[in-house]
């Protein structure tokens, strides 16, 4: 887990990720959290989704959909250290 949230932050730190989180319900697919990439292609998500060592280890499966929000969006990651609680 500690490589899997290290590179959460290094790819958080190069713009590449918008919002990452574990579900806090089961759900259908076993999912345990998503990333929300600021990319405009999947390749380039899946790209990066490779990257994460729990990915790579077979630890975590991923599926990728394409998906649109809010421009300011972004804005949700600077403001993240400002707000957040010591180990929730």
């Amino acid at each position: 887990m500690k490589g899997h949230m290290e590179n959460i932050g290094k790819l958080a730190k190069e713009g590449k990720i918008t919002v990452a989180g574990p579900f806090l319900e089961k759900n259908q697919r076993d999912y345990r959290g998503m990333f929300i990439f600021n990319t405009k292609s999947k390749e380039e998500a899946e790209t990066w989704v490779k990257t994460d060592p729990a990915v790579a280890a077979g630890i975590f499966n991923y599926e990728i959909f394409s998906w649109y929000g809010s421009a300011a969006l972004p804005l949700y990651l600077k403001h993240h250290d400002e707000i957040a609680k010591e180990n929730p």
